[in-house]
């Protein structure tokens, strides 16, 4: 991603994500869904509760591909999700695309 261009910060658990989205101001968030202490639908509660403007779009990065999975990433304010091993290709057709307002009926993508 950084070799797109794209300034890109790291962290292994929900709550340091938390803190350094609510810092750092991202417009993405790629996010694992089973992190240790917090999971993914934990924080991207988090994120959509806390943002007063628009806040980040945020994109399901995960193992987890049932239907159900993607229910709840719904439900949890996604707006995209991306079933690992991720296609490099779709990723970056959506950093690239001008997506809609975060949280407003984007589709969850399979």
């Amino acid at each position: 991603m950084q070799a797109s261009g794209h300034q890109v910060r790291e962290v292994h658990n929900g709550q340091e994500g938390l803190r350094l989205a609510f810092e750092f101001e991202p417009e993405v968030v790629l996010l694992d869904l089973g992190m240790p202490g917090m999971s993914g639908f934990d924080v991207a509660r988090e994120l959509r509760g806390r943002t007063t403007q628009p806040g980040p779009r945020i994109i399901a990065v995960t193992g987890w591909g049932q239907e159900a999975d993607r229910r709840l990433t719904r439900e949890a304010g996604f707006d995209f999700h991306l079933t690992k091993p991720v296609n490099h290709t779709e990723l970056d057709v959506l950093l690239s695309m001008n997506l809609p307002a975060p949280g407003q009926a984007a589709p969850v993508r399979h």
